[in-house]
């Protein structure tokens, strides 16, 4: 499944040092560009501070608390009977627009085992 972007680290090409790094974030979906640049020297400090954020956001299995959130009772009987009607996880995902794993977790909550796909 893809996130909707592209991501590159270059050094930033310069003529007197190579000292500046850039993260470039490219949209798949439009020709939208984000850009960071930042000295080469502070790279340990940026990666550290992403992965220390990383671990307030998300959960020791790396997903978002906010995966947990309970989806409204009447919107989840009707994702129950999709599912069981044979709809997919992610069709279901596309069409409420809900994350993949809060449908998981919300169907698991009632009592639903879901299995690993091959």
């Amino acid at each position: 499944m893809s996130n909707g972007f592209n991501y590159t680290i270059d050094l930033k090409k310069e003529k007197k040092t190579l000292k500046t790094i850039v993260l470039k974030q490219v949209s798949e979906e439009s020709s939208e560009i984000n850009t960071f640049e930042f000295p080469s020297n502070d790279i340990d400090t940026i990666i550290d501070t992403l992965y220390k954020t990383r671990k307030s956001l998300f959960n020791q299995n790396g997903t978002s608390e906010l995966y947990n959130d309970e989806i409204n009772p009447i919107i989840l009987d009707t994702l129950v009977e999709l599912f069981f009607s044979g709809i997919s996880i992610p069709d279901l995902s596309s069409q409420y627009n809900l994350p993949i794993q809060m449908i998981k977790n919300n169907l698991e909550r009632k009592g639903i085992v879901l299995f690993d796909e091959f």
